[in-house]
């Protein structure tokens, strides 16, 4: 589907004029992961004719990664500067690292999360992504790491493959690069929503309003980055929670954009009969037993998931919003 046209129209292949490329990291409570992450973003190569700056976000309450910083810094192959925002929450970090982009004449803004690490040629996979497929975000490849035995209902949650260049309803900061003139303040005027401070989805929130503004989400299959499942992680509970979460997120986002009834995917009375579906897919599985135990074991799986999901988008057109990153994992 073709993205609406809005207000603030994008500039034409805004790609070609990029210069400047400033990678925002933020961070709380992983000093472990982050100084993985930093070792590969600091090795990472300047993509051809781009001047690229690493912001690091220190959004614990007092400063705490200085030492990790002066660590990478002898091995960086580009600037990196360290900022702390104290005001807890991932909205108030993203925005911090927008602001510091801008002040910065940054053209172009790449976000990756603090528990990744950077495939050798992420950076300019991304860039020149971009470039060919003339988006104004791009977004790159999430691989999350499993081990090969799984707890019993636990199932592993990659993203399905897309095709190169494909055109996506939204992004998110796990891998991404957006064009300036979506947060310039003059422009676009975007900032994640900082009411979402420990519910999730400020970034699935902020790449659906880009869209709505005109902006062009393309994929890249090109540009990797990879995530390591931390043993918190692996457990029903855990992944139940992220299920209710995005399902919260994505209603609220449709509510918030004023998404028309009939094309809303979580109206009151879809959620209502998938709710009861699901209800009844996992009454009745143990009859698929006689197919055997691995195919109870998914069906049951998928059903909980769905089910999780829906009542959390039910929670979300009642006002309530779960608060999972009030304590973030990872090491």
């Amino acid at each position: 589907m073709a993205p609406r046209r809005g207000k603030a129209r994008r500039p034409d292949a805004v790609f070609r004029r990029m210069t400047r490329v400033c990678i925002t990291i933020c961070t709380a409570g992983r000093p472990g992961m982050l100084s993985e992450c930093l070792r590969s973003v600091v090795s990472q190569d300047a993509p051809a004719g781009c001047e690229v700056e690493l912001v690091l976000v220190d959004n614990n309450p007092a400063p705490q990664v200085q030492e990790i910083v002066d660590g990478i810094r002898g091995d960086a192959r580009f600037p990196v500067t360290l900022v702390h925002e104290p005001e807890p929450g991932i909205p108030h970090a993203r925005n911090r690292g927008v602001d510091e982009a801008l002040a910065r004449g940054a053209d172009w803004i790449v976000c990756i999360d603090d528990d990744e690490i950077a495939d050798p040629r992420w950076l300019a996979s991304l860039i020149e992504a971009g470039i060919a497929y003339k988006g104004d975000v791009v977004m790159g490849k999430l691989i999350k790491i499993y081990p090969e035995r799984l707890p019993l209902f636990v199932l592993p949650t990659n993203y399905p493959p897309r095709k190169e260049g494909e055109e996506l309803e939204v992004a998110y900061t796990h891998n991404v690069a957006f064009a300036r003139w979506l947060v310039d303040p003059d422009k676009g005027a975007l900032r994640f929503d900082e009411k979402l401070r420990f519910a999730g989805g400020s970034d699935s929130d902020f790449f659906r309003r880009a869209r709505k503004l005109g902006a062009r989400i393309v994929a890249t299959e090109t540009s990797v980055v990879r995530e390591t499942q931390v043993p918190e992680r692996l457990n029903l509970k855990w992944q139940l929670r992220r299920e209710y979460r995005v399902g919260a997120g994505m209603a609220r986002s449709e509510k918030a954009l004023n998404v028309p009834g009939r094309q809303r995917r979580r109206r009151l009375d879809q959620l209502v009969f998938r709710i009861l579906r699901m209800v009844v897919t996992i009454i009745l599985s143990p009859l698929l037993l006689i197919f055997g135990f691995k195919r109870f074991e998914s069906t049951v799986a998928v059903a909980i998931r769905k089910l999780a999901a829906s009542c959390g988008a039910l929670s979300a057109h009642f006002g309530k919003l779960p608060d999972p990153y009030r304590k973030l994992d990872g090491y």
